[in-house]
C-alpha cells in the first residue's frame, strides 16, 4: 500500500519526512529512539485513523536499531504489511510473518536491516474486554494464519483507502462503529488460529539486552572520553567477549561500530542545533574524538557530508 496512494483528509493524517534531522525529533512512537543504519534515500512516513475506540498507524520505517520504551496499561498489536520483513528483536531473529501484542511495561530493542511497513493498532480502554493480551509487562509474539493475516492486512488497507477517499463515513458515529469492529473481528479471528511464536518462548537474551543498556548508559555519561572495552567490561561486571558477543546479537554489529555509531549521532544532534558556541572541534572532542582526521574521516562516511555542513546548514549559512 504506497502512501502516494494516499491523500491526507478530516479522516486521514499523513507526515512524511525526506531529512533525519527533522525526524529524529518526533519519533513516531512514543518513548522511541532511532538510530538510522543508512542515510542513502532516507525517507519515512506515517498514516494515523482515528476510530471510535482504536488507532490505526501505519509507518514505513527505514534500516535502523530502535530502542522502544513502551509504557501503557492499554494494548498495541503490531504487525507487517509486507511478508518481506526481517527484524530482530531482543536479539532474536524474526524472518517469517509474525503479530506482536502487549500493554503495560515493555522495553524492546529492535534491529531492521531494512525500511518496512508496519501496522499499529493502539487499543482504547473500552476494548479490554477482547481478552488478546492476557499478560501485561511482556512482549507477546504469535506466528498466525496466513489466511488470517491476509484479512486482518485487506482490512486494515482497506480502512487507509476509505479515510482517505471517504473521510464522512468516519464522522458518522454508527458507520465508524461499523468500520472498526470489521477490523476488530479480523483481529480476534487471528489472535484466535495463531499460536505462541518460539521468538516468545526464547525470550532469554535479557541479559544481553541489560548489558547493552548499560553500555548506552555509560557512554552517554561518559560522552567527552575516550572509551576502552576493557573499562566499560568491567563497569559490566563481564568479559570483553561477552560485551562484544551482546552487542552482536542484540545490535546486530561489532561493539567498536557501535560505540562509534552513537558517537557520531550525538555529535550530529549538537551541531543540527546550530548554536553559536559550538564548533565541529568542541563538538568531536565532547563526543569523546580526540583525532580531529578519524572524526572527519567517519562523520562523512556515515552521514555524507562534512561535519562543518551540517553545522553550517544548521545556522542557515549553507
Amino acid at each position: 500500500m504506497p502512501f502516494q496512494n494516499l491523500s491526507p483528509s478530516p479522516a486521514l493524517s499523513i507526515v512524511e519526512f525526506s531529512d533525519i534531522d527533522a525526524f529524529r525529533p518526533v519519533e513516531f512512537v512514543a518513548e522511541a529512539r532511532s538510530v538510522p543504519l543508512s542515510l542513502a534515500n532516507f525517507h519515512t512516513a506515517r498514516a494515523i485513523v482515528q476510530l471510535p475506540h482504536c488507532q490505526i498507524g501505519v509507518l514505513s520505517s527505514f534500516p535502523r536499531i530502535i530502542d522502544v520504551s513502551y509504557r501503557s496499561a492499554q494494548g498495541v498489536v503490531i504487525f507487517q504489511l509486507k511478508d518481506a520483513h526481517e527484524v530482530s528483536v531482543n536479539g532474536l531473529t524474526v524472518d517469517r510473518p509474525t503479530f506482536v501484542g502487549m500493554r503495560g511495561n515493555v522495553d524492546l530493542q529492535f534491529v531492521e536491516p531494512h525500511g518496512s511497513l508496519h501496522a499499529i493498532i493502539t487499543l482504547g480502554p473500552a476494548l479490554r474486554d477482547r481478552e488478546w493480551l492476557d499478560t501485561p509487562d511482556e512482549l507477546c509474539a504469535f506466528t498466525p494464519l496466513a489466511d488470517d493475516l491476509a484479512t486482518v492486512r485487506s482490512a486494515t488497507t482497506r480502512i487507509l483507502q476509505m479515510a482517505s477517499a471517504r473521510p464522512d463515513l468516519f464522522q458518522e458515529p454508527n458507520s465508524a462503529l461499523t468500520i472498526q469492529e470489521g477490523l476488530l473481528r479480523a483481529i480476534d479471528e487471528m489472535f484466535r488460529g495463531s499460536r505462541t511464536s518460539e521468538l516468545t518462548n526464547r525470550i532469554a537474551s535479557r541479559g544481553y539486552c541489560r548489558l547493552v543498556r548499560i553500555i548506552d548508559e555509560y557512554v552517554a555519561f561518559h560522552a567527552a572520553s575516550a572509551i576502552y572495552s576493557a573499562d566499560l567490561a568491567e563497569t559490566c561486571g563481564v568479559s570483553v567477549r561477552t560485551l562484544g558477543t551482546a552487542v552482536a546479537t542484540v545490535r546486530g554489529m561489532s561493539l567498536h561500530r557501535y560505540l562509534r555509531l552513537k558517537q557520531l549521532w550525538s555529535a550530529r544532534g549538537q551541531l543540527v542545533k546550530g548554536s553559536d558556541a559550538v564548533t565541529v572541534t568542541s563538538c568531536a572532542r565532547a563526543n569523546g574524538f580526540h583525532h580531529m582526521g578519524e572524526f572527519a574521516r567517519l562523520y562523512r562516511a556515515t552521514f555524507h557530508e562534512t561535519a562543518s555542513r551540517t553545522l553550517a546548514r544548521a545556522r542557515g549559512s549553507d
